[in-house]
């Protein structure tokens, strides 16, 4: 039987968990038809200079389109504390001969939606400015994109940038707010879901034996991370939010509990900005608009990151 070739985007504020993203995709055979930079982690340029290296390194060439370097309305800051200078640690790279694309992140979204019909998916592990501006200059996006995978939001209200918002959508709520109003087919894997499941000193240590070229990158681009979740975050190890948000949009059984539930995006100035506020009981009686992941199974995804480790 032969497999439909899947077409994505992923949309990046490229630190070291977007660029493992970017690698899972490749090597499960999905079709990476562009890569967008968007305003986040680090400064925008280095995202940009993140995202052409990682191609270098992995000796692809595909499309890096750099997109809106700031919110819709508000400000933002960047996270360098988290992800270091350079967005894996404080080493800071550049591409050796890769280039970006003149073309904006925003029209290359709508071409590609245009060329993939029904077909493409959305890899939002970033602010949501890019898919947002592009949704709002073309409103058919909405039935030509065939499903959004967003990181992003909290399901308990732990947030990781405020006491009740996750960085993601803290970053740009106004976009937030236009996406999950949009009717695009959304499923949503909060921060303080994917806090539980994190890499611990076992499975750490069996990285570091695995003595591949991936894996030892891995160990290099995730060490600064791992520390300051371990140290600030309490965590017991390094997490993944974009990288388990990428293993579940590769391979939907990787969620083990969803619920589509009805969620709204709080973009006042106020506390509880950037929060993402479920209907748990359907009190609004609005019709549900995300695919809330709620549970994963932890050695499925264990298992395909160590496939992916193993691949060089």
């Amino acid at each position: 039987m032969l497999r439909m070739t899947r077409h994505f985007i992923i949309d990046c504020d490229t630190a070291e968990d977007d660029i493992m993203s970017l690698f899972m995709l490749l090597r499960y055979g999905i079709s990476v038809e562009g890569i967008t930079i968007v305003e986040g982690n680090i400064s925008f340029d280095q995202e940009v200079n993140n995202a052409l290296w990682a191609l270098e390194f992995i000796g692809k060439e595909i499309p890096v389109y750099p997109g809106s370097q700031r919110p819709l309305v508000k400000n933002y800051r960047t996270v360098e504390n988290v992800h270091g200078k350079g967005g894996i640690g404080d080493k800071v790279v550049k591409p050796s001969k890769l280039k970006a694309s003149n073309k904006h992140a925003v029209d290359a979204i709508i071409e590609l939606a245009d060329r993939y019909a029904g077909e493409l998916e959305f890899l939002a592990i970033s602010p949501l400015t890019n898919l947002a501006l592009a949704y709002l200059k073309d409103k058919s996006l909405a039935d030509k994109i065939k499903k959004v995978w967003i990181m992003g939001g909290t399901i308990y209200g732990r947030g990781n940038i405020t006491p009740v918002a996750e960085y993601n959508i803290w970053v740009d709520p106004d976009a937030a707010k236009v996406i999950f109003s949009s009717g695009m087919d959304l499923t949503m894997v909060a921060w303080d879901l994917i806090t539980n499941y994190t890499i611990n000193d076992e499975e750490w240590d069996k990285i570091k034996s695995m003595n591949t070229k991936l894996s030892s990158f891995y160990i290099d681009i995730y060490a600064h991370y791992r520390n300051y979740a371990m140290t600030k975050q309490k965590m017991k190890g390094n997490p993944h939010p974009d990288l388990i948000t990428t293993a579940i949009a590769i391979d939907s059984s990787v969620a083990t509990k969803v619920e589509k539930q009805y969620v709204d995006i709080e973009n006042c100035e106020c506390l509880t900005r950037g929060m993402t506020v479920i209907d748990y009981l359907g009190i609004w009686n609005k019709e549900p608009n995300v695919n809330v992941v709620y549970e994963i199974n932890k050695e499925k995804f264990i298992s395909m990151l160590y496939n992916l480790l193993s691949w060089f």
